[in-house]
């Protein structure tokens, strides 16, 4: 059966203004989540929202978690380190729509809104009271978020082109204004299939505006604003630790235990440590209450030996990928990029790192359901072939082998990039290219992937759970429609067969011809390879307990989990 748009859903199953008043006045008290933990199931209740582990809720004590990547900024419209999954924990969205589970909306700073009819183009949202700014020492007032709050974030976005969320804001945002301080309005220049996931993204949360108007430099290390938790003055040092304290002002309760104040635990403690097995350590040790096994070999093991339990076995959406400079040579050649595509054997990444346990990528990631290409398919259009890649590097009259440059993060172990770099340089080397390996540390090689400073890369990527930023790097914008990270293709044919996707909102339609678009991007030679996506295997201590489950990024807003100590 076809996959739905977000936006198409909302409509097909009727949600009226009112349902949508209902649905908010559940999620005032704090909506209950997926079940995780010992004990739990994945179950929902009648209102088609995630049931709750059993159990009495308990206060106090600190989330300990150390993280392979480098927090970098926590500017929340330009961040796509590591600081990125902690902008729900700090900031607020308006509303977000579970991407995995498109029933599934969590009402945050709007505790209403109304969704245009089909074909409509106006969003109003209703501006929730009581949403209060955590205190702090940077002399902004202890005041609820209004309308206004929300105009200054999304006006700064579509003045940031580097702004993560441009690509929406930018390019759909017709109008936006605040009506009043409880009533704010967005006017888009056509319907458009991502809105909901969009406005509700970890890069459009919405900050304190005093933040944005006095010196927004200063939220690269101070994070505040009216989430459960701040950042602790003095709490961030670069590439080795942030501290989260509990908000003593968040307006959420849980229903589910007589609507005591959320959130339960008092805050993060939060550690940067980048080799695996100092990682794997820092969990057995509990020095971190949650790990994320490299394979299913290693969490079966784990869980065997140890008082722990696996969060949901979901598959994952985000993966390693290669991406290719089109404006470099020899990458200005579609068959050199062709060659790239078929030296990729994606059987070897899935049995060498995950054990099995993943699945290959076409262009749009398989976890994308419908969206994605069926793998009969991908098998013909992307097969592994090192005889055809060297074929098709001499017919474009190069000798053999073909000296490229690639850079990468080195000695990362994030989305196990240290495990992919042997076998893909292996794998090319095998189809007739000579590598010359640029290995930088992280945040050089951010700053070059930003700054399109590179002629090829083999890349981290951040959670992608529609295809639309995956369709976006074969854009000539790139994933962030502002002309950085990648070039695409270059190709105005191209351009507009993604930018047409983004207009349809009859379901059927819109998978038939985000398949279409990624044919056509095949033909081209794509500039952007995603290799595999794996299931999660995240392990979590038994006394860490009612972890949200089964609806995406959505989870990191819901914070009716506790410690049990």
């Amino acid at each position: 059966m076809a996959t739905k748009s977000y936006w198409q859903r909302v409509h097909d199953e009727r949600i009226s203004r009112r349902r949508l008043l209902g649905a908010a006045g559940m999620g005032a008290a704090g909506l209950a989540v997926a079940a995780a933990c010992g004990g739990g199931g994945n179950g929902s209740d009648s209102d088609g929202l995630p049931t709750r582990v059993s159990g009495d809720p308990q206060r106090g004590g600190r989330y300990k978690l150390a993280i392979a990547v480098n927090a970098d900024t926590f500017d929340p419209h330009i961040s796509i380190a590591g600081a990125t999954a902690f902008f729900p924990r700090i900031y607020n969205v308006l509303i977000n729509q579970s991407a995995v589970r498109p029933d599934f909306i969590f009402h945050d700073l709007a505790d209403e809104f109304e969704a245009p009819e089909p074909g409509g183009l106006e969003w109003i949202f209703h501006i929730r009271p009581g949403v209060t700014i955590a205190p702090n020492d940077l002399g902004i007032p202890e005041r609820d978020l209004d309308a206004e709050d929300a105009k200054v974030s999304f006006e700064r976005i579509q003045g940031l082109p580097e702004a993560n969320a441009c690509a929406f804001v930018c390019e759909w945002f017709a109008s936006h204004d605040a009506l009043d301080a409880e009533t704010y309005r967005i006017r888009t220049p056509k319907p458009y299939a991502w809105f909901l996931v969009s406005i509700g993204s970890l890069v459009a949360t919405i900050p304190p505006r005093e933040l944005i108007q006095q010196d927004p430099e200063r939220m690269r290390e101070n994070a505040l604003g009216a989430g459960p938790f701040f950042l602790k003055p003095g709490g961030y040092v670069e590439g080795q630790r942030l501290t989260l304290d509990r908000n003593p002002n968040y307006y959420r309760t849980d229903p589910n235990n007589d609507d005591a104040a959320l959130p339960y635990i008092d805050g993060w403690d939060v550690v940067h440590i980048t080799d695996r097995s100092a990682l794997r350590t820092a969990f057995l040790s509990k020095q971190s209450y949650q790990y994320g096994a490299e394979n299913k070999d290693e969490a079966e093991q784990l869980l065997a030996e140890h008082d722990i339990y696996q969060g949901s076995g979901d598959p994952v959406n985000t993966f390693i990928s290669f991406t290719m400079n089109v404006t470099k040579p020899p990458w200005d050649n579609p068959d050199v990029r062709k060659a790239a595509m078929h030296a990729l054997n994606r059987q070897e990444f899935i049995d060498i790192v995950y054990r099995g346990d993943a699945r290959p990528n076409g262009l749009v990631h398989w976890p994308q359901g419908d969206f994605a290409l069926p793998e009969d398919e991908l098998d013909d259009l992307q097969k592994f072939d090192p005889e055809l890649s060297k074929q098709l590097l001499r017919e474009a009259g190069f000798d053999l082998p073909l000296k490229v440059k690639v850079m990468f993060p080195a000695n990362s172990v994030i989305e196990e990039h240290s495990t992919h770099l042997p076998i893909f340089l292996e794998q090319m080397r095998a189809a007739g290219f000579d590598i010359d390996q640029d290995a930088q540390d992280f945040v050089t090689w951010l700053d070059n992937y930003t700054n399109k400073n590179y002629d090829a890369s083999l890349a981290l990527n951040q959670i992608y759970e529609t295809p639309q930023v995956p369709l976006d790097f074969q854009h000539s914008k790139g994933p962030a429609g502002a002309d950085i990270y990648a070039n695409g293709l270059q190709d105005p044919d191209i351009d507009a067969a993604i930018e047409g996707t983004k207009e349809i909102t009859d379901p059927e339609q819109l998978v038939e011809e985000i398949h279409r678009v990624q044919r056509l991007i095949y033909d081209k030679g794509p500039a952007f390879l995603p290799i595999v996506s794996p299931f999660s295997r995240t392990l979590y201590w038994n006394f860490v307990r009612n972890i949200p489950s089964g609806i995406g990024t959505t989870g990191l807003l819901l914070n009716d989990w506790w410690l049990e100590v």
